[in-house]
Formats: C-alpha cells, structure tokens, sequence
C-alpha cells in the first residue's frame, strides 16, 4: 500500500486565500438575505394587487348580475372600448338572490350605480351611487349623468345629484376595459400573453354541428396588427374545455389558420390556433359539436398514473402531451436519497476486506421516496472513487426486510446476484464506473413503495483499490426520526463468510457499523413495468340522461405494445354505483360504446410494454361523444393577446350571441430595484364577463 508525506501549518498565501474565500462567503450570505428580504416584500405587493383586482371585480359581478342590460349605459358614448359604466340596482330585501316587483310585476330599480375612473396620481377607481334612484331620467340624461360623474369624480351636480354619495374601491396605477353589447373581444395587450376565463356571450345550441365564426371588426389603437389566437374553447352546455389548435377548420378569408407551437410553456397543450390576420374583415369558422368531451393533455383534476406518467413528447410531429406507459429509465438516485449534490470520496483504501450494504428507500420509508417508479430490475450502477480505483468481489440486490424502518436486513428469498459482464468480480478504474446485471433467468420487480437493500463485497487484498464514490446523508434528524443512515458496513476482510452479502440479518456482527455515507451504488434502472393505467378525471355531462355514441382515440403503439380503453358512468359525482374498471373489458379500437345513460363518465386506459420491457405505448388522445340538448351555453375559453392581436368578434351560425358586458382590470406597481437601478413592475390582471338576466343568479 502506497505512503503519502504529510506536513503541518499553514503559509501567508494559504491564510490569504482562507480569508478571501471568508469574504466572499460573507458576502454572498448578504446578497442572499437580500434577495430573500426583497422576494418576500414583492410577494406581499403582488398579493394585495391580487386582492385587488379580485375585490373590485366581484364586487361589479355580482352588482350586475342583478341587472339589465336594456338600462346599462357607458362612456365615453359610441361603440367602445369603454373607461365607465352605469347600471341600475334591483333591490333584494330578502337577500334570496331573486330580485323584488311591484304590484304590476315589474322589476323595482332602486339605485344607480357607477363604476368610473378618478385620474389622480395614482388613478382610483371610484363607485358613485345614486339612492333612491330617479326612474323619470330620459336615456338622454342617463347618459349626461353619466358623462358629469366621470368628470366630476361625483354625482355632485348632476341629476338626482342630492342623492348621489361615492367611495374610492382603491388607489393604485392601473387601466381597464369594458366591452359590451356583443361577443366581442380585444385581444390587444403589451406582451404576448394568455387571457383566462374570457365568456364571449351565451348560444341556444342544438344537438350536431355548428358553425364558429370569429371575424377581425377592429383593433386596439396601440395594437400593430390583427391576430387572432384561441388557446382552448369552451362551446358546449357541459362547459369542457376543447383545444383551440385540433379543431377544424372549415372556412378562412384573409389569411390560413395553423396550430402554433409556444416552445415557452404556460399555454394549453403548448399550442394555440394562431389566425394571422391582416385586415378588418378576415375571418375563420370552426366547425364544433354539441356535445363531447376532447381529452387531450391528461391533466384533469383526479385523473390517476398507475405506472404510467403524462409527459410532453417533443418527438411526436406535432409535438404534444401524452399518457405513457412508464418507460424504462433510472428510477432511483443516490443524489436524490440523499439530498448531496456534491459527491465526494473514500481514499487510503478505506473499504478494503468490507461488506458494505446500501439502503435504497422506498415510498413507505422515513425520508424515504426516492424511488420513482416500479419496474423489473435491469441494473445497478457502481461509482469508483475519483482518484483510486474500487475492486468489487461480488454483489446481491434484494428487497429489504423492513420497508417502514431503517434496517439492514433483507428477505433472503428476495435475493439476486448480480453480474458484471458475466463476471461476478469486477475491477472499477478510478472515477469510471460498471454496471451490475440480474443473471441469466432472474427477475426482480421494484416497487416504489418498498425498500430495497444492495450488498456488496470490496477485495480484501493489499492494493488500492478500495476506495468508492460517496454521498452524505443530509436529511436532519429530528426528535421523532433519528437521521436515516447511508450504508451499513462489516469490516472483517478474510473472516467474513462466503455467504454474508445474502445473511438475513447483520444485527450480531461485532463490528457492525452504520454510515452516514453512501458508498459506490450511484442509481438503480428498471424497464417498462408488466402493465400500467391512466385513468381520467370524472366528467359531468351536465345531462341527467346522455345518449353516449362513440369513443376514438389516437395512440402510438411500437411493436409488441398494447393499448385499449374502458370507459364506465355513473349518476354520483364519485362514479360509487358505476361498475369497476376490473369488471370491464378493454376496447381495441374506437367505436359504438353504451355504458349507461348516466350523467358523469370516465375512461380508463390499459397499457402493456413490448420487447421484453423496452418498448413502451403512448396515449394522444381520446374523445367521447353524447347527443347535445337543446340548451343555453356560456360560450367562451382562453384567448391568445398581444401587441399585435385585433378585436374581434363571434358568431355562431350566423348569429350573434346574448349581450353581455366585459370588463378586463390590469392593477401594475413599479418596485425599486436594489441600489436604485432600474425597477420591476409586478402586475395583477384579470377579466370577467356578466350577463344581467336580473335573477342574481
């Protein structure tokens, strides 16, 4: 064995080099607490602008709900964008959301109430009320009431002035927009961005297709251009969202529709349908059914991966979100068990004549989990140290007797030898590495809920080669979970018996030693587990008797693979009287499907792997048709915006929809940067559609 010089004491360079390092030490702990003192300031200002926003548009929600929109009058006069509203107030005295009437059944208006713009520094947004509110105003002096609000900041000197009072929602730098009478919508915003929750209006649909016409009528003055972008629509009474960028297509003028990759994240799907517009005037028209159930990124609220995950395959042409079964891949990481980034190493020989066993935690084991998922066991991968080399004179995986505790022991029935290129010895040079194989005709299935424990023997010769990658255990210990171990170790070289890597128990060896490092096994890789399942999230058909037709579905299924898909209903939301999935039987391919006219449904897909564990299937998509009533639909979704992106408006079969109002609040504050050097804005957006239909509901 080799000698190393030592030597003691430190130079004038080396305590300058120390002090340096303390320094810049120091310094980063600084600029840390900063950024930290400075993040937790930003995410109290962003909350109270979320709050904000939130308030103030509730608040007009619901006042205008109980309205009319044969009453509602804006400002400035004309057709919009709007900075003003009035409407009037029905009066609930009973507070059971339903409007009172009088004697003549009429609908009694007792206020007027007035959402305007103050331009102060900040701006305020302001509502003035008029109670009791004058019924005799002309519309013409409805419209000059409004018009002396807005420049007074008060009803102060106007009609029904006398009876007019008005308070400050809040002060702060912000802009809005308020649209109404029609479906339209300006797409129009400084950044490319996604609008959520947008209701363009309300349709009387009938069963089967319609058309959906979305014409350029304008654009904002600070807008470029006159795109349109339709992230995902919701056009049916059952209110599922549809992807904007898979529907059809049927008509186009001015310019041709295409589904628009954001390689940025953030929309549906990673795409939108992006409509190139040049001009007021062009137009596209999506032809949609009423009704159905398009399941395209297998994200819904419930859906379960039973050894399956939901990935984005950017190999796919086009790209897009599938249900996969789990394909081989490393399913377990000392880094990860261990939380230590920065491996290190042994040196001096330091495993020689050692049994050594790493504990690989599983999901029922205390800080444990970092096995990811299930599979047959394929390898085992060994770390030499960076600097010596590690000479491994045989190894064994095998379950751990305990998956709930920290233990060194195993079930011997569960033991497997493994192999290094049909050697059961293997010599690892320094910083290299070798992988451990199952032998020819055995098995062993990883759970990731259970505990696994590798074993292994380091040569008891005189040499360097003993030494071995390491990680430290940095989970803390606590007062009820001592701090979990790395390895557990059995220093005896020659005296150890042949047999000790596959001994039950390590317990009444007296020179058992429990480390808080991990030695050598750096990840553990399974295959494709024997089978898996996606099973959806549970739809509500928003029908009390659906007459089910159809479920199709797109997949990719390389050779030997399999893939089919059940689908159950049920008339409780939790699908409890539905049958189980283990009862049904799987469908090939697409077709007819009668699984009850009940009012909530779900599918569930069954997947098997194919050559031997390395070929893997994959879900696209999967549709689920029902005839549509006859029914009133909010029809809206998640709309593309931009500096570049027009106003426009829909139609559905040549129809316009049910008036409403529009009204998009954006709330922005500029935060100082550190040293005065600039500043961020932090911004709360959000936009809200009523429909006055004077129920309050």
């Amino acid at each position: 064995m080799s000698t190393r010089e030592s030597r003691g004491g430190f130079s004038l360079t080396e305590l300058l080099v120390a002090v340096l390092i303390l320094v810049i030490t120091m310094a980063g702990a600084i600029a840390g607490w900063l950024f930290v003192v400075r993040g937790e300031r930003m995410n109290s200002i962003q909350q109270k602008l979320d709050m904000d926003v939130r308030k103030s548009l509730e608040r007009l929600k619901a006042e205008m709900r109980l309205s009319t929109m044969d009453e509602v009058y804006f400002y400035p006069a004309g057709a919009g964008p709007y900075t003003a509203i009035s409407f009037p107030m029905a009066r609930d005295d009973d507070a059971d959301g339903l409007v009172e009437l009088d004697e003549d059944d009429h609908i009694i208006w007792d206020q007027t109430v007035v959402y305007h713009i103050w331009q102060s520094t900040p701006h305020q947004l302001r509502r003035t009320v008029f109670d009791p509110r004058n019924n005799s105003l002309t519309p013409g002096q409805r419209q000059e009431q409004l018009n002396a609000v807005v420049t007074a900041g008060s009803g102060a000197g106007t009609h029904n002035g006398a009876n007019a009072s008005t308070t400050v929602l809040f002060e702060n730098l912000f802009t809005w927009t308020i649209l109404g009478k029609g479906a339209v919508f300006d797409a129009y915003h400084p950044t490319l961005a996604r609008m959520v929750g947008v209701n363009l209006g309300s349709f009387l649909l009938s069963p089967g297709a319609h058309a959906y016409k979305f014409s350029v009528i304008d654009k904002n003055p600070s807008s470029t251009g006159y795109k349109i972008g339709l992230d995902s629509l919701i056009v049916s009474p059952s209110g599922l969202e549809r992807e904007g960028e898979v529907q059809t297509v049927s008509a186009q003028s001015g310019a041709t529709a295409s589904a628009d990759y954001r390689s940025a994240g953030g929309w549906s799907g990673n795409y939108h349908l992006l409509f190139p517009a040049t001009a007021v005037g062009n137009s596209m028209t999506l032809s949609m059914e009423n009704d159905r159930w398009e399941e395209t990124n297998f994200r819904g609220t419930g859906s379960l991966c039973d050894n399956t995950i939901v990935v984005f395959d950017d190999t796919l042409t086009p790209k897009d979100f599938v249900a996969r079964l789990q394909p081989p891949n490393t399913t377990w990481l000392a880094q990860d068990q261990t939380l230590d980034l920065n491996s290190g190493s042994t040196t001096n020989g330091f495993l020689q004549g050692c049994a050594v066993r790493v504990l690989v935690r599983g999901g029922s084991q205390p800080d444990g989990g970092a096995i990811l998922n299930s599979g047959p066991f394929n390898f085992a991968l060994f770390y030499a140290a960076a600097e010596d080399p590690l000479q491994i004179t045989k190894a064994y995986i095998a379950e751990a007797a305990s998956s709930f505790g920290y233990s060194p022991d195993i079930l011997p029935e569960t033991s497997r030898q493994l192999y290094f290129g049909g050697s059961e010895q293997v010599n690892i040079s320094e910083g290299s590495y070798a992988l451990g194989f199952l032998g020819s005709g055995q098995s062993l299935d990883i759970q990731n809920d259970r505990s696994y424990i590798v074993s292994f023997l380091v040569t008891a010769a005189e040499s360097e080669r003993a030494d071995a990658r390491t990680w430290t255990e940095l989970h803390p210990a606590t007062a009820t979970n001592p701090a979990p171990p790395g390895c557990y170790v059995l220093r005896g070289g020659t005296n150890l018996p042949d047999d000790v890597l596959t001994q039950a128990t390590w317990a009444g060896y007296p020179d058992f030693e429990t480390h808080e490092k991990l030695y050598a096994v750096e990840r553990v890789y399974v295959l494709a587990p024997s089978n898996g399942t996606f099973t959806s999230q549970i739809v509500d058909t928003q029908l009390s008797a659906p007459a089910y037709q159809t479920m199709t579905w797109n997949s990719v299924k390389p050779s030997g693979t399999s893939l089919g898909l059940k689908i159950r209903a049920g008339n409780q939301p939790d699908l409890s009287d539905a049958e189980s999935f283990s009862n049904l039987t799987a469908m090939t391919s697409g077709g007819a499907i009668n699984p009850g006219n009940k009012r909530y449904v779900q599918f569930q897909a069954v997947m098997t792997p194919g050559y031997g564990g390395w070929y893997v299937p994959s879900l696209k998509d999967v549709t689920v048709k029902w005839t549509g009533e006859n029914r009133l639909a909010d029809i809206g979704g998640t709309m593309t915006v931009g500096p570049d992106y027009g106003i426009y408006e829909l139609k559905i079969d040549d129809q316009v929809l049910t008036k409403g109002v529009t009204v998009s609040l954006t709330i922005f504050q500029d935060l100082m940067s550190a040293g005065g050097g600039g500043s961020n804005r932090l911004t709360s957006a959000s936009v809200i559609e009523v429909e006055p239909r004077n129920t309050g509901k």
